[in-house]
Order: C-alpha cells, then structure tokens, then sequence
C-alpha cells in the first residue's frame, strides 16, 4: 500500500473539511480512491499505488477565500513532506511552466509579472531553506503563494488581453455563441427585451419533467413559447439536454422502471428524444445531447449503461435529424469526487470515448458549477482554470462551457440543490462578487480558441431551479450586475 505522510504546523491554514475534500492525482490527472486522515503529526494519505502524485487539498488564502490548491508532483518516501511548502512549490511551479509557455508562443509576459514571481521565487527559497523551523517555513510559504497568485492574476489578464486584440485584428469580433439557458421561462415583458442586448444564444433545456409529466401526454407549451421567442429575435438556438437522468429531469413514472429494467427504460428515453426532434428539426441550431451522465445517477447506472445511454441519445437524434450538431455535457470536469468514489472513467476519458465511437460529435460541453461543494466544482485560480479548458481543447473537438456563479450564501428554497457555497472570494458573497469572478474568468475563457460557446447556465432565481443563487435576476426579477457585465462583453467582443 502506497502511503505519504504530510506536516501541517497550522491547520487553520487548511480549510475545515480539508480532509474530506482533498485527493491525490498522477500524471495523467486522474484521482486515486484513497484514505485521507488525520494523525498525531499531521496528514496521511493511503492508497493502492505508490506511484508519484499531486496533492490537491482546498485552503483559506488571504484576500481570496478558498481555493483549491497543489503540489508538485511528489515521490513516496519515508520522511514526511512539510505541506504549505508543498503547496507553494506546486503552485510556483504552474506559474513559472506557464510564463515559459506563453513567452515561447510570442506573448509578451509584462514586467510586473515577472516582477512578481521573482518575489514568490524568493520567498519560496527562504520557505525551503527553513524546513528546520515549520513555523518560519510555512510564513515564507505564505508569502511565495501569495505573490504567485498575484503574479497568475496578472499573467492571465495580460493572456486575455493579447490575445483578444489579436482575434479581433484577424476576423474582427466573434461568433461564439453567448448564451444562458431559459430554464422553464417563457421570456416576456422587460425582462425579455435585456436578453437580445447581453447574449446571441439560448439554450432551451426541453426539460422531459415538464414536457411529460403524465406518461403519453405531452406538453409542448413551454418549450414551443421559448423556440418561437428565439426565432424572433434571431437568437441562435441550443436545444437540451434531451437527457439527463436526475429528479429535477426525468418524470416520475420513469422510476417505475428503475435499474431493473433496464430494456423499457431505453426504449422510453429513445421515444422522449426522437418525439422532441422531430418536433423541432429545422428550428434549433445545436443539440445538447445529454448532460452529467459521466457522474453517478439516480439509478444507479454503471459506467458502461450511461456511455450506452449517451450514444443512445446521439443515435436517436441522428436517425431524426441527420444535420444539426450535436454535443454531449460532462460535469465536474476536475474530477475530485474520484477520490471518494470507486470510477474508471474521468471526465476527460468518458468525452474521448464518445470521440472515438465517432458518431459525429460537433463539440463538448463542460459543465462548471464554480463554488458550490456537494455538485458543483471546487474554486480555483483563474490559471488553473484555463488549464483544465486547454486539456479538454486537445480532443480536438470546439467546446460549449456552461457555467454558474452564486450571489449569496442566504437559504435559497427554489433551488434543487441545497449545496454548500464554499467562499470563493476574500469578502462577502454578493451579486457584486459574483460580477467580480465573471469579470477576471470569462476573458480568459474566451481567449481561448476552442472555446466556441459560452452559457450561463441560470437565468432566474424567481423560478425553481437547480443552484443556489446562480441566476442572472434574483427572487425578485432584477438584474443582478453581472447582467450590465454581460452586457458590455457581447457589446464588445461578439456579433
């Protein structure tokens, strides 16, 4: 059994429920199932393999909230490794491999970058050089891992820029699509005339919830009001996902099936999709096939019946509707519930198997639910977070990211998920925190040239929905600041 032991001088520096969230990835970022636990000197990490890993474990940063910080990779051996020097090494590590990166590209890496990576260089060497006094070398530590976030902010707002001013001196501005899903809403009054002005794209969810709440009795209403109200308005249309097995999705009768019958609860999905294709084929400019069918479902499906059940989903589109692109949606694209549950496929491994059957996926879409705990993706910095685009990037396909940010912590009771929000910011979570986080991640999202398709992934917090105040207009249908962001970011980057 493979073991690494850690010191932690100062657990306060360590998030309260650190142990339980945190895990252990090889090179190929795929998270070991492991035991992680506390014991008298500090961490323990067990497994299965002893092979060399990245210790991800999400801490409280001065000024920043948590975020979900790592190592360097790091070998197995006897004596224990001082955690926050770690930590400062691994994070020093991604900003120096990435300022190499992007000066061997061409980009400009500005002076104050460099400037600031100098100061986490050298408080790391005093942090290193101290390890004989843990209190000394974890306040060194501190300081390197504050200056290089200072350093990765400032390196990723240079990226963006650069190379946003470049896409617009070669095509001028973007199609990408720009969008936010419509949830159950049929858009009207005031509040349907500021979507044309933020967005070119909708995504309207063809909840199979709604549409068949009774088995064999249909109700377009919704779904038809939202498609005409599109047309319209010259709004490009993504429809979906026509799949997604949860109980905010799925009607209830369909738990008559349940895991035993397996057969009759193919046969009902393959008619819910082809009824909804045929019905709109020729209206919507993109299929959303299926969505979080690489997570663990109500059923109880096994790897293998969710890949079968997403190129059933492909298929039935497919035989309706042989022209319009399709994509398929994975979750939680970090993969941190690896570690706490027995999985053989990533994220990243269930989109390329779905590559590979070539059954003429257009695109992938990423799932990223920022800051909510129990089913949505840990916070981390805004580097890490373009890394992770860039490695879905290289399946070589466009991707379409659907995101959610919270705008409080305040009990939300039309919210299906009562998830945690973890802080993922220095101060209170506010709509004007939530607008702070779009204005630093979104420009190097888009930045980024697989990135074909941008989609706020809630619109109300008025209407039920699935996470804690995501919504672009809160309980009492007021556009949050986020919306006038938006707003400026269509006006100046999209036609």
């Amino acid at each position: 059994m493979g073991l690494m032991r850690f010191l932690v001088p100062r657990r306060e520096l360590l998030a309260a429920d650190a142990v339980e969230r945190a895990y252990l990835a090889g090179i190929d970022e795929i998270p070991w199932l492991a035991h992680i636990h506390w014991n008298d000197d500090g961490l323990v990490v067990q497994r299965d393999t002893n092979d060399s890993g990245n210790l991800y474990i999400p801490c409280p940063v001065e000024g920043r909230g948590e975020l979900v910080l790592s190592t360097a990779s790091l070998m197995e051996r006897s004596r224990p490794y001082l955690l926050h020097v770690e930590l400062a090494r691994g994070t020093l590590n991604r900003l120096r491999n990435q300022m190499s990166g992007w000066d061997l590209s061409g980009l400009t890496v500005p002076q104050n970058v460099r400037q600031a990576a100098h100061e986490a260089l050298t408080h790391f060497g005093q942090a290193v050089t101290r390890q004989n006094d843990p209190p000394a070398a974890v306040l060194a530590s501190q300081a390197s891992l504050l200056s290089s976030l200072h350093a990765i902010d400032l390196l990723t707002a240079a990226f963006a820029e650069q190379v946003l001013v470049a896409r617009h001196q070669q095509g001028g501005k973007f199609n990408t699509l720009l969008g936010v899903n419509l949830g159950s809403w049929s858009p009207s009054g005031a509040l349907a005339t500021m979507l044309p002005t933020a967005f070119n794209t909708a995504m309207v969810p063809m909840v199979w919830r709604d549409i068949e709440a009774h088995e064999g009795k249909r109700d377009w209403s919704t779904s038809d009001a939202q498609i005409d109200w599109c047309r319209a308005h010259g709004f490009k249309i993504c429809a979906g996902p026509l799949l997604s097995i949860d109980k905010w999705s799925l009607p209830d009768w369909m738990y008559l099936w349940g895991e035993e019958d397996e057969d009759n609860f193919r046969t009902c999905v393959a008619e819910h999709i082809q009824e909804v294709v045929s019905r709109y084929r020729g209206k919507v400019h993109l299929w959303q096939c299926a969505a979080r069918l690489n997570i663990r479902n109500d059923f109880g499906h096994g790897e293998e019946q969710r890949l079968r059940l997403a190129v059933l989903a492909m298929e039935c589109i497919r035989r309706v509707d042989p022209r319009t692109p399709l994509v398929i949606s994975v979750d939680q694209p970090w993969a941190g519930f690896m570690g706490r549950e027995e999985y053989e496929l990533s994220p990243w491994h269930f989109a390329d198997a779905l590559v590979r059957a070539e059954l003429g996926l257009a695109g992938i879409g990423l799932e990223i639910n920022f800051g909510y705990a129990q089913h949505g993706s840990e916070p981390r910095d805004v580097l890490e977070f373009g890394r992770q685009l860039d490695r879905f990037g290289t399946l070589g396909l466009p991707l379409l990211v659907t995101l959610s940010v919270p705008s409080s912590t305040d009990p939300d009771p039309l919210a299906g998920r009562a998830d945690r929000i973890t802080p993922f910011t220095g101060s209170q979570i506010t709509p004007a925190a939530q607008r702070a986080w779009a204005e630093q991640y979104l420009p190097a999202l888009l930045a980024r040239q697989p990135v074909q398709g941008i989609i706020w992934n809630q619109l109300l917090d008025s209407q039920p929905h699935t996470f804690p105040h995501g919504g672009l207009f809160d309980a009492a249908d007021r556009p949050k600041p986020l919306m006038e962001f938006l707003q400026s970011l269509r006006k100046l980057h999209f036609v």
